[in-house]
């Protein structure tokens, strides 16, 4: 399957332009052509000290084959669960029945989605007491509240292997990838740099993949201070800049080899939150270091559902066109 989009496209001060990138097929109201099928599932994580839930999409076929299938892992932004892939605003599973994936789509549970072993610990009967406050309204607190908060490991030690045994999955990290959107965004950047030898591919939606750029200054930081509103962030990655910077994607551009990671993001040129300025910083280091990328930068985008569901075709179909590559992409 050709990937339809344009190799680092800028559109950033286009007067006048009303055109966009390529509509996804279901905006045309093409019918799906396959039917896959979604289920959950529970982990008992140690890393996290609870159990934790993940939602899964099987292609069709599945169930009557003995393929094993490349995986792709959706990690969810701030302040949703696993279930916000199977939105209306997202509806993973219909994009996926659209382009007839012949891959298995995992959707964890990642609480604030940043997928970092914390820098401080938590007091879980404190959670569980409301003393904190949850940013998930919707997520009840036993779903939300862990002993230790230690995502990363969560995610590298627990979640991939547990799928690897449970479902019949291509098992070689060329077949592996993974996708994020906001934080989640963040999480799967760096989730991919610190662990080469799991992920093949990534993608990020409008994610923090340069953490410590100060918007509008031009600037990085060089420490970290408390700020007031910033004590969640402090929390997780403590007030030691190195402690920054180990799950910083920009910083850690300086692990990559070439051609070691395929990289796509992208970001909506009316972002809220500087997600933009933070990608084109990003994009500029990849192009200082030689790496090849993806990026696209899409007119009148903002940080919200509809930005994100109208990217996820395009991040998947990047992921397909990498399993093509790799031969391990099985024929519908």
């Amino acid at each position: 399957m050709a990937f339809r989009l344009i190799q680092t496209l800028l559109v950033l001060v286009l007067s006048g332009c009303t055109g966009g990138l390529p509509h996804h097929p279901d905006s045309a109201g093409i019918m799906p052509s396959a039917e896959g099928t979604v289920t959950s599932g529970v982990i008992e994580s140690s890393a996290l000290g609870v159990a934790k839930r993940f939602n899964i999409y099987l292609p069709e076929g599945y169930a009557d084959s003995d393929l094993r299938y490349p995986v792709i892992y959706l990690v969810h932004g701030w302040g949703v669960d696993e279930d916000a892939w199977l939105s209306p605003g997202l509806d993973v599973k219909k994009v996926a029945d659209n382009l007839n994936l012949q891959a298995i789509i995992v959707m964890p549970d990642g609480d604030r989605g940043t997928y970092v072993n914390s820098a401080t610990p938590v007091n879980y009967d404190e959670c569980m007491n409301d003393v904190y406050p949850v940013r998930n309204a919707q997520e009840p607190r036993q779903e939300f509240c862990v002993r230790t908060p230690n995502y990363e490991r969560y995610m590298v030690e627990e979640i991939v292997p547990y799928i690897d045994g449970a479902y019949r999955t291509n098992v070689s990290r060329q077949a592996r990838s993974i996708v994020g959107e906001s934080a989640g965004g963040l999480a799967a950047m760096h989730l991919a740099l610190r662990h080469k030898d799991l992920f093949s591919s990534v993608a990020a939606h409008s994610g923090g993949v340069s953490m410590l750029y100060l918007p509008g200054s031009g600037k990085v930081l060089k420490t970290i201070e408390h700020r007031p509103g910033f004590e969640e962030w402090e929390a997780m990655f403590g007030l030691d800049i190195e402690g920054w910077r180990q799950y910083d994607p920009y910083s850690l551009l300086e692990t990559l080899q070439p051609d070691e990671l395929a990289i796509y993001f992208d970001s909506g040129t009316d972002d809220e939150f500087a997600f933009l300025e933070m990608a084109l910083h990003f994009e500029y280091r990849l192009k200082e270091l030689g790496l090849e990328h993806t990026f696209v930068a899409v007119p009148g985008g903002k940080h919200d559902d509809a930005f994100f569901g109208s990217r996820i075709p395009f991040s998947l179909e990047f992921h397909i066109e990498q399993f093509e590559k790799a031969g391990v992409y099985p024929e519908p």
